[in-house]
């Protein structure tokens, strides 16, 4: 076993066994990361090749200057995942990685050194490589730190030009090309990137600048997009989202190959005034980042408001907002029976239908209280399923493949697919009673009356919301929902950040949350449909409160 590898072997095994102090994302990257030794091809000389490389860098600022980079081990782990995993063809797995690390964690210099690899070790023939961010000094970041870095090494001098005016910043080595790259729309054409880093993602209104470089590597035969980043405030934004799709990935409810990701970060629940857990979210703790720097700004955090949230955002990775994230996947998916129709068959049942008002998704979902149990049904356009070109648009497509997605003809819902698919559940199920959005109704609802099916509008508010949705969290932390682990509706469950008033009212967020949740949706008017009609008496409350 060579270096590299044994180091993030050592790693990922104490990370795991406890010996290490990490949140449960990093547990689950050291996993995922052991589990792919046995699935994918793994070559370690490549992954020696770009950790030599690095730690022959020499660092240029504070009490590490003039000393050789050497890499913590978590940082050994990024690089023989990145470097080390190959694909059929021999070109490397990974095209994109996406870090999440707090400040004072050594970030800037640890991408610089990336982004060096890319332009004077990989041997690609004229590589383009690229800091990018959406204002220039903050492109400099990376970039200054290359350019002290070439100027430190005796044996790069001969080898480069370095050019660093207001006018012109680039590093050349032959035909490779370095520079700095602030976001300007529309003047980003003809780019051929092979390295790119974007740092601070978090500080990005939208994701035009990632979209236009990730698509300037089609060329490219091993191409890498270097995304690292603190916490942020904007939990609409395109960081936070894709934060998200990653933690789904190293959930396993969505599969993506060519995505390293790594999240340090505290647990949900986590008292973040205790000093005990600040190191799960700082892999250098001790190294870069001292106890007793935080120590003294924890006061200040704990009466002062603004404080707090820097000091939870900056330094402990926590994103914060005035949103709330809920079930986590660990809890919604664990120990979950396959769930069959015909299991169901004859029951008694509550309908929870979520239209869309366009040619998006639709969810109509059934809950069962004798079995404890829900299942969803899902409606795409076909066109809508063309157009999801994003992170989770290929998870769509072979969900749609399964028939997990009713992929229906057009660009517009098409109700009398979903009518005639809500008439033959009928006849399988005894359907009493379905909810529907009386905001977002259509004629479709009185087409279901009509048919002898009973329906009622179910508000979107607070009111109507909460209690269906609070019951939701219990039955799924108490273990008794069976749902089987639909991996749609895992997908969409998270997706949800919710919303909570001054009296701890909650519901589904559907503007905040990260995608897509109308499954979850429709399961919760299923649920509060259900509940309405315990509460008048009509029948066996099914569900216990505590």
């Amino acid at each position: 076993m060579t270096n590299s590898q044994a180091i993030a072997n050592k790693y990922a095994e104490q990370v795991i066994s406890g010996k290490v102090s990490a949140g449960q994302l990093v547990r689950e990257a050291c996993a995922r990361y052991l589990s792919d030794l046995n699935t994918f091809r793994f070559v370690p000389e490549l992954a020696d090749h770009a950790l030599e490389f690095i730690q022959n860098l020499t660092h240029t600022t504070g009490e590490a200057a003039g000393r050789k980079f050497i890499l913590e081990p978590w940082q050994v782990f990024i690089i023989t995942n990145l470097f080390g995993f190959v694909g059929p063809d021999g070109a490397r797995r990974f095209s994109r990685a996406y870090i999440e690390v707090p400040r004072k964690n050594g970030k800037s210099t640890f991408a610089s050194a990336i982004m060096l690899y890319g332009l004077l070790a990989d041997g690609e023939a004229g590589a383009q490589v690229y800091s990018a961010a959406t204002k220039l000094d903050q492109a400099m970041m990376v970039f200054g730190e290359s350019v002290r870095a070439c100027q430190a090494q005796d044996w790069l001098k001969d080898e480069l030009v370095i050019q660093n005016s207001i006018h012109n910043r680039r590093i050349v080595y032959g035909d490779n090309l370095y520079k700095p790259l602030e976001w300007n729309p529309g003047k980003q054409d003809g780019l051929n990137t092979h390295f790119c880093v974007i740092d601070e993602y978090h500080a990005h209104p939208n994701d035009e600048l990632y979209n236009v470089i990730y698509n300037s590597m089609g060329a490219r035969r091993q191409p890498l997009l270097f995304t690292i980043t603190t916490a942020g405030f904007n939990r609409e934004g395109p960081c936070y989202k894709h934060r998200q799709y990653c933690s789904q990935v190293l959930a396993g409810a969505l599969k993506d190959d060519s995505l390293f990701t790594v999240i340090y970060s505290l647990d949900l629940g986590d008292d973040w005034t205790d000093p005990k857990t600040w190191a799960k979210a700082n892999p250098n703790w001790g190294v870069s980042v001292y106890p007793k720097k935080l120590e003294q700004s924890i006061n200040e955090a704990k009466e002062l408001t603004h404080k707090e949230v820097e000091f939870k955002t900056k330094l402990l990775n926590v994103w914060t907002d005035t949103a709330q994230t809920w079930i986590a996947d660990a809890v919604w998916s664990k120990d979950q029976p396959e769930l069959s129709y015909s299991s169901l068959a004859g029951l008694e049942c509550y309908g929870g239908l979520d239209l869309a008002s366009t040619g998006d998704f639709c969810a109509f979902s059934l809950f069962f209280p004798e079995a404890d149990s829900v299942i969803t049904r899902y409606y795409l356009p076909e066109e809508a399923v063309k157009k999801r070109n994003d992170t989770a648009g290929a998870n769509i497509r072979d969900w749609v493949r399964q028939g997990l997605i009713i992929e229906t003809e057009g660009n517009v819902t098409d109700y009398n697919y979903i009518k005639a698919d809500i008439l033959d559940l009928a006849e399988q199920f005894e359907i009493k009673e379905i909810a529907f959005d009386r905001f977002n109704s259509s004629q479709l609802i009185i087409e279901l009356q009509n048919e002898g099916l009973t329906l009622y509008p179910f508000g979107q508010g607070f009111v109507s919301m909460s209690a269906p949705t609070k019951e939701l969290e219990r039955l799924v932390r108490v273990g008794r929902l069976k749902h089987g682990n639909n991996p749609v509706t895992r997908w969409q469950m998270g997706n949800i950040l919710l919303r909570r008033d001054p009296a701890d009212n909650i519901k589904i967020d559907k503007a905040k949350s990260g995608d897509k949740v109308d499954g979850p949706v429709s399961i919760v008017m299923a649920l509060g449909t259900y509940m309405q009609e315990a509460a008048k008496g009509e029948g066996d409350f099914w569900f216990i409160s505590i």
